[in-house]
């Protein structure tokens, strides 16, 4: 048996950082009920500073590995974004990562564009090699990182085959937003190993963790109705760049393309959001869910996390973005405990 299909199942958990307090309670929760990681998004337009967040937690947690989930290489220079990666590090040695995207709501919000590709792909090696060297080059001018020399892993947040492929060639892991589905797991790992090849590498090298869009209800329908503002959300990357490899069913395609263009990233964060009765509007509410969630019972989210375990995902990173998270959290533990 290869050592994926017999490597632990772990969970994480990602967070909008509110209040700080509020915050680091939520990751202490985390902590206690037996999370793995914790991700805290990065968007300065929707909430609180996602370092000044984590350096809080750092030092009050003691197990649980922290890190962004994710800048970009558009708000943060590479040597700022190194310098608060070696930071946070030295606040919790071996319990850190660095993750990167193209951006979404922190450059929207600004009235910038996502990241392309080859920009992405030179901002982590920028950001490699100044937390290893302490000096490198960025858009042709010099920069330095004089105080430090080490490593944090670097992960990529990845929607699309292209970006798969790029984590697996130069991240150390990669977060994996593209579903939940069998066929979509099993391509994208497909993806994932291209990449790998590509950049001399192997797949077990690379760390894989799965997004799901997680609640826990008495019934699915509830579940789904609350967390119907992430599917949304989910929905419209499925267009961004390019919907190639996408996996998008023809009959939804349109409407796809139509959420992209009139998604609301000012509302990114609210849960009433016109963006929520959008997909609800373009029909997409049912197949996003059925893409993207994990939500229901227990017994409802064991029943799809199993069929994700088979198909070959061991990690998954989740993201929840409702009031109720503290009873999520330890309600989860019920899920943690059966794996």
């Amino acid at each position: 048996m290869s050592a994926a299909k017999t490597s632990p199942i772990r969970f994480g958990v990602n967070f909008l950082p509110n209040a700080p307090a509020e915050t680091l309670r939520w990751v202490q929760v985390a902590e206690e009920v037996g999370f793995d990681i914790v991700g805290i998004a990065d968007s300065q337009s929707l909430y609180r500073d996602v370092y000044m967040c984590l350096s809080w937690c750092a030092v009050e947690t003691h197990r649980v590995r922290l890190g962004p989930r994710v800048i970009n290489p558009l708000t943060r220079h590479p040597a700022i974004a190194a310098s608060a990666a070696a930071t946070l590090e030295e606040m919790a040695p071996g319990r850190t990562m660095l993750g990167i995207g193209t951006g979404d709501s922190a450059v929207l919000n600004l009235g910038l564009k996502p990241s392309t590709r080859a920009l992405l792909a030179e901002y982590v090696r920028t950001v490699r090699q100044l937390l290893k060297t302490g000096e490198a080059e960025w858009q042709g001018r010099h920069c330095r990182l004089t105080w430090w020399s080490g490593s944090v892993p670097i992960y990529l947040a990845a929607s699309g085959p292209k970006m798969l492929e790029l984590a697996g060639e130069i991240a150390d892991g990669v977060i994996i937003n593209t579903g939940l589905t069998p066929e979509i797991i099993r391509d994208s790992i497909d993806h994932v190993r291209s990449g790998a090849e590509r950049g001399g590498r192997s797949l077990s090298e690379i760390d894989m963790w799965w997004l799901p869009l997680t609640n826990l209800r008495e019934n699915q329908t509830d579940a789904f109705e609350e967390i119907a503002m992430t599917l949304a959300s989910a929905g419209s990357h499925l267009s961004r760049f390019t919907t190639t490899g996408k996996h998008i069913p023809p009959d939804l395609y349109d409407a796809v393309v139509e959420l992209g263009h009139r998604y609301r990233t000012d509302q990114h964060d609210k849960p009433d959001s016109q963006n929520r009765e959008l997909i609800k509007e373009l029909g997409l509410f049912d197949y996003l869910a059925n893409r993207f969630a994990v939500a229901g019972t227990v017994e409802d989210c064991v029943e799809k996390l199993n069929k994700a375990i088979d198909a070959g995902a061991r990690q998954f990173w989740m993201s929840i973005h409702f009031d109720h998270k503290e009873e999520f959290l330890r309600k989860w533990a019920e899920v943690i405990r059966t794996y």
